[in-house]
């Protein structure tokens, strides 16, 4: 089973929704990107990591980066389970 696969799986939707109350709304938006996503990875990441951790290749998604994944429901389902893995 390849990672976005796995990852999609993996994803519950009530999970995330309890994740992302973690975190505070940050007034920073990223074009094409859940502001949702944006909140919690820029939280956890900083601002310029956060953003560049958005449009870097992702190893576990064959190199594939955030902005690529969140052009599909299965994508954008799998990322978000990556980000609650996440340390922070």
């Amino acid at each position: 089973m390849d990672m976005l696969e796995f990852f999609a799986r993996e994803y519950k939707e009530d999970e995330w929704n309890k994740y992302v109350k973690c975190f505070d709304k940050l007034n920073i938006y990223i074009e094409k990107v859940p502001q949702d996503i944006v909140d919690v990875v820029l939280t956890i990441l900083g601002n310029d990591e956060g953003y560049n951790w958005l449009h870097a290749p992702l190893h576990k998604f064959d190199g594939r980066n955030a902005l690529d994944l969140l052009k599909t429901q299965k994508g954008e389902r799998a990322l978000k389970a990556y980000i609650m893995r996440l340390p922070n």
